[in-house]
C-alpha cells in the first residue's frame, strides 16, 4: 500500500470528529452571542457578550459557581486521598490483588443515576436505611436533604463512591510500572516503609497523579445525573451546580444563548484549571524542555 495514500483512511474519522465534537461546540459558541430562545434558536438577535455580562450579575449563577468549587474541591481531594491510600494498602498485601482490583471496578460499572436513584432512597428521612440507623441506635433525626450543607456532601458522597475506585485503579497500575531499584536501596539504607512512599514512591507517581487530578476534576465540573435525581438543585440553590443550573436555563426557562454562555464558561474553567495542574505537576519537563 502506497504510504501517502494512507490518509484517505483518516479522513472518516476525522470528519466524524468533527461532526460529533467541533460542529456542537462551534455552535454553542455562537448561541452565546445570540438571545436565541426554543422559539428562535437560529433567528436570535446577536448580542455579543451580553449574556455573559448577565450571568455575572445573576446571583444564581453565582451560587451555582460557589456550590460547584465546594463541590469538586472536596469530591476530588478525598477522592485522591482514598484512591491512593488504597492503591498503597493494596500493593502492598501478599496476596489477592486481583480480587481487590475486581471489587474496586464494580462501582463505576453503574450509571450515575442508578446511583442517585439508590442513594435517594438511602437518605429518605421517613423510610431511608441511613435515617433510621441514626434514629434507632443515637436516638437522632436526620433530614439530610432539607438542609443546605448536609444536602451537598449527601451527592459528593455518592461520587466519592462512585469515583474513588477510578483514581484507585490508575494509581494502582502505575505503582506496578515502577522500578524496584530504588526501593531496594532505600530498604537497604535502613528507611522505613513510611519514608520510602514520602520521597520514593509519591514523587515517582507525580506526573500519574496529575492526569489523574485533571480527569477527575473534569468530570466533576460536569456533575448533573446524581445531583438531578437526588436534591434536583436544592434546598434552594443549595446543591445547583453549574450544569445544573445550565440545565435549568435551556429546559425551564428556554434561554438557550445565556445556557451556552454559561457551557462556554465551564469550558474556559476547566481549561484554566487544568493548565493550572499542568504547570505545578510537569514543572520539572517544562523547565527541562
Amino acid at each position: 500500500m502506497n504510504k501517502d495514500k494512507g490518509w484517505r483512511f483518516v479522513i472518516p474519522a476525522v470528519a466524524l470528529l468533527g461532526l460529533v465534537a467541533l460542529f456542537p461546540f462551534f455552535f454553542s459558541l455562537y448561541i452565546s452571542f445570540t438571545e436565541s430562545t426554543a422559539y428562535n434558536i437560529y433567528r436570535g438577535h446577536f448580542v455579543f457578550l451580553k449574556n455573559y455580562f448577565s450571568l455575572f450579575r445573576d446571583t444564581k449563577f453565582i451560587d451555582s459557581v460557589k456550590v460547584t468549587s465546594l463541590y469538586v474541591i472536596t469530591a476530588v481531594t478525598i477522592e485522591m486521598v482514598l484512591g491512593v491510600a488504597l492503591a498503597l494498602l493494596i500493593d502492598s498485601l501478599p496476596i489477592g490483588k486481583k480480587i481487590f482490583m475486581i471489587l474496586m471496578v464494580l462501582p463505576m460499572m453503574v450509571a450515575p443515576l442508578v446511583y442517585g436513584i439508590i442513594f435517594k432512597l438511602g437518605y429518605n428521612s421517613i423510610y431511608g436505611p441511613i435515617p433510621a440507623f441514626f434514629r434507632d441506635f443515637f436516638g437522632t433525626e436526620l433530614n439530610i436533604l432539607n438542609r443546605p450543607f448536609s444536602a451537598l456532601m449527601a451527592v459528593v458522597l455518592v461520587d466519592i463512591f462512585q469515583w474513588t475506585s477510578f483514581v484507585f485503579l490508575i494509581v494502582f497500575s502505575a505503582l506496578q510500572t515502577l522500578p524496584k531499584e530504588p526501593f531496594e536501596a532505600a530498604r537497604i539504607d535502613g528507611a522505613s516503609y513510611w519514608k520510602s512512599t514520602w520521597y520514593i514512591t509519591l514523587p515517582l507517581l507525580k506526573h500519574v497523579l496529575g492526569v489523574v487530578l485533571i480527569f477527575r476534576i473534569m468530570d466533576a465540573f460536569k456533575a448533573f445525573d446524581q445531583v438531578f435525581v437526588i436534591t434536583g438543585g436544592g434546598p434552594g440553590t443549595a446543591t445547583t451546580t453549574m450544569s445544573l443550573y445550565t440545565y435549568f436555563l435551556m429546559f425551564t426557562r428556554y434561554d438557550f444563548g445565556k445556557a451556552a454562555a454559561l457551557t462556554v464558561i465551564i469550558l474556559i474553567a476547566v481549561i484554566i484549571i487544568s493548565k493550572w495542574v499542568i504547570n505545578f505537576f510537569y514543572k520539572e519537563v517544562n523547565r527541562n524542555a
